[in-house]
């Protein structure tokens, strides 16, 4: 499998059309992007979201886009399909620092000199993508973009309604959707933290973190999750 991982973040600029509450969630793959500088929080979130892949699925081909143009998205997708051939292309987009998406069909993403929100059509992008393909869309209305996919041999996984805007309560993460997809067992762990004070209050959030790996049966219970999770999907 060949992965296209765009990030559409824009750090320190909210999208013109998202008014975010005080507080509200604003880590991005668990990472807080307003601790350090805004461009190495971008390439750290980029390198996180990757690991998190890399943990499902060690042996496919990552390519990051990091605050990408229409012609880098493109050029990224048509790669992709060329050396994936008749396998599965899996394009991840993260929305958060743009506008939602549009009735039209489009995403958004940048142009050069970052002054100006460009528009994408997902129609181009599934030309460039080709089929087999998953589309992941982690953005506010992710759901309007529904309509505009036609192709039977691809999947596209939403993080809302089209009328909907992402969750932002500031107990979980900014990109609650991709983490449930990711980090499922994460979410749920810090959730069940944050909803129940009084008696969890005596542990950090951080503990979490801490979770052993693959010979433990945390481990094997992420796998399940993920599994049920794929199943419901494609039925």
């Amino acid at each position: 499998m060949d992965v296209a991982l765009v990030l559409c973040l824009n750090i320190g600029t909210d999208p013109p059309d998202i008014v975010k509450p005080t507080p509200c969630a604003r880590k991005e793959c668990w990472v807080e992007p307003f601790s350090m500088p805004a461009q190495k929080a971008l390439e750290t979130i980029g390198k996180t979201l990757q690991s998190q892949y890399e943990r499902w699925q060690p042996r496919a081909r990552y390519r990051q886009s990091l605050d990408p143009t229409a012609d880098e998205i493109k050029q990224l997708c048509v790669s992709l399909r060329r050396h994936a051939k008749h396998d599965r292309v899996l394009f991840h987009y993260n929305g958060h620092g743009v506008p939602r998406p549009t009735a039209n069909g489009e995403v958004w993403v940048f142009n050069k000199s970052y002054t100006q929100y460009i528009p994408l059509l997902v129609y181009e992008l599934q030309v460039w993508v080709g089929t087999p393909s998953i589309y992941v869309f982690d953005c506010s209305a992710a759901g309007i973009l529904l309509q505009h996919f036609r192709a039977t041999d691809a999947i596209l996984l939403a993080a809302c309604g089209a009328t909907e805007v992402l969750p932002m309560h500031p107990s979980l993460c900014a990109d609650v959707f991709t983490s449930c997809l990711t980090t499922p067992i994460t979410v749920a762990l810090r959730w069940f933290l944050s909803q129940n004070e009084k008696s969890m209050g005596h542990l950090e959030p951080s503990v979490i973190d801490r979770i052993p790996g693959i010979m433990y049966p945390i481990f094997v219970l992420c796998c399940m999750y993920i599994g049920i999770t794929l199943i419901e999907v494609i039925h």
